[in-house]
């Protein structure tokens, strides 16, 4: 009787956990799918007069590395028109919805402490950490 009592716990704690955890995990993967492909729309804007802080932080510090793109977009937001502007709009809304607007860490490094770089550089940087994110 006792180990019928206890597989059914395990059992229920295996299906809360599957029903709770997975969608949250689900919606991160939409959006960062929905994040890469709005910035595979980007990757031909003509900008070589701006430079844009571009973080390099892949690890520790990805709430910090999330606001410093998110800052840099808005330059690049004032800067673009028409659909551009509208795909930018869109990555900034979703990385508003990834990123986690408590979080501090004092040893991250300030967005403006990071290297500048032109948009080319900068949308390269930008896939190649939302791609690290996915995995």
């Amino acid at each position: 009787m006792c180990k019928v009592l206890i597989f059914g716990c395990v059992a229920a704690v295996i299906l809360m956990t599957a029903a709770y955890g997975a969608p949250h995990k689900t919606k991160l993967m939409a959006t960062l799918q929905a994040l890469i492909s709005d910035l595979a729309l980007l990757k031909d804007i003509e900008n070589d007069y701006l430079d844009f802080y571009t973080p390099n932080d892949k690890q520790e510090c990805n709430q910090a590395t999330l606001s410093c793109f998110l800052k840099e977009l808005k330059v690049l937001k004032e800067d673009v028109e028409g659909e551009n502007n509208t795909h930018v709009t869109n990555i900034e809304k979703n990385l508003e919805d990834i990123k986690d607007p408590d979080f501090s860490n004092p040893t991250c490094k300030k967005c403006e402490s990071n290297e500048k770089k032109k948009f080319p550089e900068f949308h390269q940087e930008l896939t190649s950490f939302l791609q690290s994110m996915w995995k």
